[in-house]
C-alpha cells in the first residue's frame, strides 16, 4: 500500500522516510496541472484548492504533501542551507510533516506557499509575476531589521507578502530561537554551582560583531571600568572555535567552548539589536550551561525565561551599578545558587541556528482556518485609525506596508534612550 506508514527501527525508519518523500514528490508532479486555474494579482489570496489526492492503491487515497517553494537564497546560500533550516521538517520530526521543500521556480503553480528571505532580495531581484489561488507568499527573517534595513528596499515589497515568519510573537508563523519547557517531573538535585568557581573568572562574552545597532560594545566599554571581563571571538583576545552560525553547525566545537564558558560565573548575552521580541540563541544557549546569563535586549525575558534565571543589564541605572551587583552575587554562595533553582523544573530546547523551530509552518498550511476570512492582522492603534500607526495585514490578506510592520513595529533602539540619557547612565 503506497501510503502505509511503517514503524520500524534503524533501516526501517530510513525506508519509511524515503518512501514518503518519493511518493510526495510524485504526487506533487502529478498535481501541477490541477492548479493551473485562474490566477490572482500579487498580494491577493483566495481560498486554497482542496481535495487533491492520488490513489494509494487498493482504494486508499493518498493526500498530497503541501509543497513549499523556496524562491530565494539564504544570505547567498542555496538549498543546502535551506535543508538545515528546515531539518525538523525534512527529517519528519514535526507533528505535521506532510510538507516538502522545492526550489525549481517552474513549480510555482503546484506550491502551497512560496518562501522569501528578504535579505537576499536586492533591488534587481525578480518576483513571480502572478500568484495561483490560495498561495500565501511568506516573509521569513531570523534577524532583526538592523541586518537588512540598509541592504534591501522593503518599501518595494509592500503588498507582496501574506504571512510573516519571524521571531516576533505577532508573526503569522512564530519561529523563536528557543523554548523553555516545563519538566514532566521535577528534578530533586541539590547542587552547589558556586563551589569550584572563582570570582577571578567573573564574566565572559563571546562576540563576533564589534559595531552594532544596540551599541552593546559601548555598554561593555563602561562595564569593564568596574569589573573583570574576558572577551572571546573576533572582538576580543580569546578564541573558542569558529563563530557560531548556520553554516558552521557540525564543525563548531560546541563542547570545548561550553566547557570554557562554564568556568565563569556570568555570561553576557548581549543582543546586537534591542528590538521587540528579539531574543537569540545567545540567551537560550547560556541557559543550557552552568552560568548565569546577563541579558541586554528588547525581548520579553520576564515572560519566556524561567523565574530568576538571568540578570537584566537594562534594569540597572548604569553599567557601574550592574558591575557592583554582579560582584556582590559572585561573593555570595546562596545568592548565586538561587539563579539555578529553576533547572529543577524547566528545560531548554534550542532553535535557530542549531535546529530552527519551523514546524508551525507546515501545520498552518494544513489548517483550513489559516485561509479563512477575516484574515486581517492589525494592531489596536491601526484598528482605531491612529495616523502613522504600524500597519499589519489588511482585509485582502497582504501586508500593504511590510517596512512599517517589520521596521517600525520592531521599535528598535540603542541601550540608552537619548544622548542625555547615555551621559546619565555612564556618569552615575
Amino acid at each position: 500500500m503506497a501510503c502505509m506508514q511503517v514503524q520500524m527501527r534503524r533501516g526501517g525508519v530510513v525506508l519509511m522516510v524515503m518512501v514518503s518523500v518519493t511518493l510526495g514528490t510524485l504526487c506533487g508532479f502529478l498535481s501541477i496541472n490541477t492548479m493551473q486555474g485562474a490566477r490572482l494579482p500579487r498580494g491577493v489570496v483566495a481560498p486554497p484548492v482542496t481535495g487533491e489526492v492520488l490513489s494509494g492503491g487498493e482504494g486508499e487515497a493518498c493526500p498530497l504533501p503541501k509543497r513549499i517553494l523556496i524562491w530565494t537564497s539564504f544570505w547567498g546560500e542555496q538549498s543546502f542551507t535551506w535543508e538545515r533550516i528546515f531539518f525538523r521538517q525534512v527529517s519528519r520530526r514535526c507533528p505535521e510533516s506532510r510538507c516538502e521543500l522545492v526550489y525549481d521556480h517552474r513549480l510555482l503553480d503546484s506550491a502551497a506557499a512560496v518562501l522569501f528571505h528578504p535579505g537576499d532580495m536586492k533591488p534587481s531581484y525578480s518576483l513571480p509575476a502572478t500568484r495561483p489561488p490560495g498561495q500565501p507568499w511568506i516573509f521569513l527573517s531570523f534577524e532583526s531589521p538592523s541586518t537588512m534595513i540598509n541592504k534591501v528596499n522593503l518599501a518595494r515589497l509592500n503588498g507582496v507578502f501574506n504571512w510573516t515568519m519571524t521571531y516576533r510573537r505577532d508573526s503569522d508563523v512564530v519561529v523563536p530561537y528557543g523554548l523553555v519547557l516545563t519538566r514532566t517531573a521535577p528534578l530533586h538535585l541539590q547542587k552547589d554551582y558556586w563551589s569550584g568557581k572563582s570570582n577571578r573568572l567573573l564574566a565572559a562574552w563571546t562576540v563576533s560583531h564589534c559595531n552594532t545597532e544596540s551599541r552593546r560594545e559601548w555598554f561593555v566599554k563602561e562595564l569593564v571600568k568596574h569589573m573583570a571581563l574576558d572577551v572571546f571571538g573576533k572582538c576580543g583576545t580569546r578564541k573558542c572555535g569558529k563563530s557560531l552560525f548556520l553554516m558552521t553547525i557540525g564543525t563548531f566545537n560546541q563542547t570545548e567552548c561550553s566547557n570554557e564558558i562554564e568556568k565563569y560565573m556570568f555570561y553576557l548575552a548581549f543582543e546586537n539589536s534591542i528590538c521587540l521580541d528579539y531574543i537569540t540563541e545567545k540567551f537560550y544557549q547560556a541557559l543550557t550551561l552552568e552560568v548565569v546569563p546577563v541579558v541586554l535586549g528588547g525581548g520579553p525575558y520576564e515572560d519566556i525565561a524561567p523565574p530568576h534565571s538571568y540578570v537584566d543589564a537594562l534594569a540597572f541605572d548604569s553599567p557601574k551599578h550592574l558591575a557592583k551587583y554582579l560582584k556582590e552575587v559572585a561573593n555570595d554562595r546562596d545568592a548565586y545558587n538561587r539563579f539555578f533553582v529553576w533547572k529543577q523544573h524547566y528545560t531548554v530546547e534550542l532553535g535557530h541556528p542549531f535546529s530552527p523551530l519551523v514546524c508551525d509552518l507546515c501545520a498552518k498550511l494544513h489548517d483550513p482556518v489559516s485561509f479563512s476570512p477575516p484574515n486581517a492582522n492589525r494592531n489596536p492603534m491601526e484598528q482605531v485609525g491612529v495616523l502613522g500607526a504600524v500597519r499589519g495585514r489588511d482585509g485582502n490578506g497582504s501586508y500593504p506596508d511590510i517596512q512599517s510592520w517589520f521596521v517600525r513595529g520592531s521599535v528598535c533602539r540603542r541601550w540608552w534612550q537619548s544622548a542625555e540619557g547615555r551621559r546619565k547612565h555612564i556618569h552615575k
